[in-house]
């Protein structure tokens, strides 16, 4: 998973442009509406603010371009450059609306009153209208930062899972290998030659099942269960006929999706705590079945350990709980155990998801 450092920053021009096109639509009707009992050419007046309105929105346009790019800018700076944006805006428009008011009415001049006093008269409202607009892009900017930081707050959360994910399953390969691999000494030194070959083919064969899985990747349980009776097969070279094994797979649940590798530690903590520290056959028995919409896992051995031998919540286990909760969170389950009768037992509860 890659983090996402090319999304926008700013607001998008088409919130923008709605803004604008209902801020300066809104005023125009306000003024046209304002000015219908006052004067007797309404229609050119309407006409003539339509095109300030027009002119209007270009300038707020303008304004939106400038702070798009001060996005990198923190936000009270972008503040104070919209205020006085806001008022240069205000002046320009002042000044544009008087001409075209004056070009399309062509009103009779008024002696009593200096360009100054009808240029302050045409101004005096398009402050706080540039102002309104600003504070619907800033509020508008705002909700996008904050939204992209959610994201991103997202996006390094999944990252941060998928990195321990990988720790967690990396950690698997390592302890079992020192496991296989000083047994595989043992053979060699007692020079049962046949059944060391046979051991290192074993291995050969689960380590190209294991390695060509990701990491995050979920496979069907069917060959997961595949997996580990490869890896057992490596145990059956340690321990012949004192290993059993016994699988109870549901039909249906044949096809659901299981994170790679999440059986391998509770196998082989039987493995390690039931078959290596008994001199008894013992059984160790995989269930797997769908239960009211879930995924059931059931891992037991009737292993008769010599001594207080237990697994305890050691590392393999350590590390299936945490796969578990941080690749489904709050609806995975997992519990363990002593058996009433003798052995222990491992159980897992997962959402059922289909390939």
């Amino acid at each position: 998973m890659e983090l996402n450092i090319d999304r926008p920053t700013h607001v998008g021009s088409r919130p923008v442009l709605l803004l604008t096109a209902g801020l300066w639509a809104c005023v125009w009707v306000v003024f046209t509406v304002r000015s219908f009992f006052q004067v007797d050419e309404i229609w050119l007046l309407a006409v003539a603010r339509l095109v300030n309105c027009f002119v209007g929105g270009l300038l707020s346009y303008a304004i939106y371009l400038f702070l798009r790019s001060q996005a990198h800018r923190r936000f009270v700076i972008l503040l104070a450059e919209a205020l006085i944006l806001s008022m240069t805006a205000a002046v320009v428009f002042g000044v544009l609306s008087q001409e075209v008011i004056e070009f399309v009415t062509q009103p009779p001049p008024e002696p009593d009153r200096s360009y100054v006093d009808l240029l302050l008269d045409r101004t005096q409202a398009s402050p706080w209208v540039f102002l309104a607009w600003c504070c619907g892009f800033l509020a508008l900017d705002y909700n996008e930062r904050l939204r992209n930081n959610e994201l991103r707050m997202v996006e390094l959360q999944a990252l941060a899972a998928d990195a321990e994910n990988r720790m967690l399953r990396y950690q698997i390969q390592p302890h079992f290998l020192f496991n296989t691999l000083t047994a595989l000494s043992t053979l060699i030194l007692d020079r049962e030659n046949e059944r060391a070959e046979r051991m290192v083919m074993a291995l050969s064969r689960f380590l190209r099942h294991s390695l060509v899985r990701s990491p995050e990747d979920r496979v069907p349980i069917r060959g997961e269960v595949e997996a580990q009776e490869q890896y057992l097969g490596i145990e059956q070279e340690r321990f012949g006929d004192r290993l059993r094994f016994e699988k109870r797979i549901e039909p249906e649940a044949e096809r659901l999706m299981v994170p790679s590798l999440i059986l391998q530690p509770l196998i082989e903590n039987a493995v390690k705590y039931a078959v290596a520290a008994s001199t008894e056959p013992t059984t160790i028995e995989l269930i797997v079945r769908r239960v009211d919409g879930r995924l059931e896992i059931s891992v037991t051995d009737d292993g008769k350990a010599i001594g207080a031998v237990s697994p305890g919540m050691g590392l393999g286990l350590t590390n299936v709980r945490r796969r578990l909760a941080v690749t489904y969170g709050e609806l995975a389950e997992f519990e363990h155990g002593p058996r009433p009768g003798g052995g222990y037992m491992s159980r897992i509860y997962i959402p059922a998801e289909a390939a």
